[in-house]
């Protein structure tokens, strides 16, 4: 019976192909959908997992972290706060030039709202923490005190100055100009999203370097503007106790007359993922409608087919087939309308993920995974679709009374 039911499912071909290509398309959306949220899940998951026990720490109340001023001294002070500072494993620490001094290269930015940021940084405390300075991709480090600098790897594929080894770049310290000599390139992931998505980039130079620029421009120096501890915990909710017990020692003045304000980056990624799990919910729902909508392709289908072949059920009837026989028949043509639609929309849907994915396309090289479960949800659809889809015209088709139709009434 399978078999012939397969033959038959496409005995109208124009017509069964369009049905499936029709639920092929719906598919395909749930297909890329569900590639691209387990992409982006996976891709959270991920930098959560790395960023658990990482604490940032700048002073409270500033409008931007480069107008933080936090004293040199602070770290021995964090050190001392109870159950706090004996779960600290290590720390860093930088400070931010004004965005003046760099600003006038964000217009070179390609995109409206992308920012250029120049940061100090202590050398060996970096490397010891596992920073920038331990992952030059090209060239060397900077020496320390000879206005030299490493810059983002993904500047060079985005902007029209160099920034190749050996170029230089003007810096704007108000009242004169001062030189950085690129010496490196360091690794910087970029995490796919879309190209019109503004994007931070940076480059480093050493601590007493950007002092040494501040002091010039009359500014504040010999100052950090944010610390960043790596705790020994294991859990956000760890995390979050101690950016807790950090905020509370500091609003009971235990940095007085400094205050200051703590933050996890894994509590931050995690709000924006339950953010995103809102987007993924609508999306599903449209994802829903639209295999329904395809779906309802097949019933149409099936009923022009059960309408043009009462006459053969009936005589299938007159030769000993069951009305139990003749329902199968029709689920299994259903099924197959279906499953062929599947087939079309995975076919469809890995095309778009593999060109969405590449970073080929407008929207960046978006994160996607293909995942089992993935695949048995389009399965799961394209059944549930030739169930639904089939069971009206197969009622249809079992009740015909073998006499009345071959008399033609």
């Amino acid at each position: 019976m399978l078999k012939f039911s397969i033959k038959n499912a496409f005995r109208k071909k124009v017509i069964a192909i369009l049905a499936s290509v029709g639920v092929g398309f719906g598919l395909m959306l749930v297909f890329v959908i569900g590639a691209f949220t387990a992409g982006v899940d996976a891709t959270f998951q991920d930098n959560i997992s790395r960023s658990i026990g990482i604490v940032s720490i700048q002073e409270n109340g500033v409008n931007s972290e480069w107008q933080s001023t936090l004293p040199i001294n602070i770290t021995n002070d964090i050190f001392t706060i109870p159950e706090v500072g004996s779960s600290i494993v290590s720390y860093n620490v930088e400070t931010r030039a004004p965005d003046s001094f760099i600003n006038d290269y964000w217009a070179e930015l390609p995109v409206i709202g992308d920012r250029l940021f120049l940061i100090g940084i202590n050398t060996s405390i970096d490397q010891e923490w596992g920073g920038v300075t331990t992952d030059i991709l090209e060239g060397e480090l900077f020496e320390i005190g000879k206005n030299e600098t490493i810059v983002d790897s993904r500047l060079s594929a985005v902007v029209n100055f160099s920034v190749s080894i050996g170029s230089i770049l003007e810096l704007d310290l108000g009242n004169q100009t001062a030189s950085l000599n690129i010496t490196g390139v360091f690794n910087q992931e970029d995490l796919g999203a879309p190209s019109f998505v503004p994007r931070q980039y940076f480059i480093y130079t050493d601590m007493e370097t950007l002092w040494n620029f501040l002091d010039i421009a009359e500014g504040t120096s010999e100052k950090y503007t944010s610390i960043n501890l790596r705790f020994n915990v294991k859990t956000i909710e760890e995390t979050k106790a101690l950016v807790e017990k950090i905020n509370d020692y500091s609003e009971n003045d235990g940095f007085a007359p400094l205050y200051v304000e703590a933050f996890s980056e894994a509590a931050f990624l995690e709000s924006i993922e339950e953010t995103f799990a809102v987007f993924d919910s609508f999306a599903s729902v449209l994802g829903l409608i639209t295999v329904l909508a395809g779906g309802m392709a097949i019933i149409v289908t099936q009923l022009l087919s059960v309408s043009s072949r009462m006459k053969e059920f009936a005589i299938l009837k007159a030769t000993g087939w069951k009305n139990r026989h003749i329902f199968e028949n029709v689920i299994f043509e259903s099924l197959t309308l279906g499953i062929v639609g599947a087939i079309i929309g995975m076919a469809i849907g890995s095309f778009f993920i593999f060109f969405l994915s590449s970073g080929a396309s407008p929207f960046g090289g978006i994160s996607a995974i293909i995942t089992v479960e993935g695949i048995i949800e389009v399965l799961a659809y394209a059944l549930g679709l030739g169930i639904i889809g089939g069971l009206y015209p197969g009622i249809k088709a079992a009740r015909v009374r073998p006499v009345t139709v071959l008399k033609g009434e």
